[in-house]
């Protein structure tokens, strides 16, 4: 649906102008850094830098396509303009807008993005990363259940400040969870929206839930998931740190041919200096969640009571 008005959102500490509304997005009257409109898209860059199967890079532009939905072209960190395919639905151009397309628009402004969800704990943030279906947002919702404010879903825009403060902004009110997570945490899918006709994952809202303010980032834990039979955690160190994180960027992909991934690695080594990264091993044959909350709070209480 276009709405006249273009109205103006914010997330990850940007204002967005949008041609497309944007329900999920929380609105402000902030000046616009972004402005989303539609328009003819064409289906190749000029001289591209990368090419995969659906998207291409050179830097300062990027092309995703996703068949029958929409064309997106992301520019100069500012733009994106969606050229709407056949039979693409307004729920289906907003979920790969607000996901791949703004990710793109987010590398090329220079942030990091982490692939991972976000809580406020004692008014600091703490993500959850690691591989697609993991069980991230599962393990930040149940959090969330428990009293912490939410900050990000599956996305965490990390931007430095000068006195090298690592900052994380607010993302959207909203979570994105598979059936089995909502009855897992006694939310009934029946009334949500499914973010995709199709599939089995709804969204969410997070109403007082939500932290609508940054906050500074202490710590990163990485969840996976392997043959075993406990929790157990592992503090990382060095390069095995620095790679971790660098492996945990959403959409890491999108940087070949960007020329944005000097500026991306600098990033990654001051979280690195300045934030615990620490592995949780879950059995994958079982998601124990209040067990593996009980893990992380006892940590993150000793961790704080250590660096407090």
């Amino acid at each position: 649906m276009i709405d006249s008005k273009k109205s103006i959102y914010r997330a990850f500490g940007l204002s967005v102008q949008s041609e497309i509304l944007l329900p999920e997005l929380m609105v402000t009257n902030a000046k616009p850094d972004i402005f989303i409109g539609f328009g003819d898209v064409h289906d190749q860059l000029e001289s591209p830098a990368f090419s995969s199967a659906n998207f291409q890079v050179s830097p300062d532009k990027f092309l995703l396509k996703i068949e029958g939905v929409a064309k997106y072209l992301v520019e100069y960190g500012n733009k994106i303009t969606i050229d709407r395919g056949e039979g693409g639905s307004d729920d289906e151009i907003r979920l790969y807008l607000l996901g791949s397309a703004l990710g793109a628009l987010i590398h090329q402004r220079g942030l990091l993005p982490i692939h991972g969800s976000s809580i406020i704990f004692d008014n600091q943030v703490v993500i959850f990363s690691g591989r697609s279906g993991v069980g991230k947002s599962t393990l930040a919702a149940g959090f969330v259940k428990k009293g912490y404010k939410l900050l990000a879903d599956d996305v965490s825009v990390v931007t430095p400040y000068e006195t090298g403060e690592l900052i994380v902004h607010p993302g959207y009110p909203q979570m994105k969870l598979w059936n089995d997570s909502l009855e897992k945490l006694g939310h009934q899918p029946k009334p949500l929206r499914k973010i995709r006709s199709g599939l089995k994952k709804y969204a969410l809202p997070m109403n007082v839930e939500f932290y609508s303010e940054p906050a500074p980032l202490i710590g990163i834990y990485i969840i996976t998931a392997s043959d075993t039979e406990s929790i157990s955690l592992k503090t990382l160190k060095g390069i095995e740190k620095f790679n971790t994180l660098k492996n945990n960027t959403y959409r890491l992909s999108f940087l070949k041919g960007a020329g944005t991934g000097e500026n991306h690695f600098k990033l990654i080594e001051q979280v690195s200096q300045h934030c615990f990264v620490k592995v949780v091993e879950r059995p994958s044959k079982s998601f124990h969640l209040d067990k593996l909350i009980d893990v992380i709070k006892d940590d993150l209480s000793l961790n704080h009571l250590l660096t407090g």
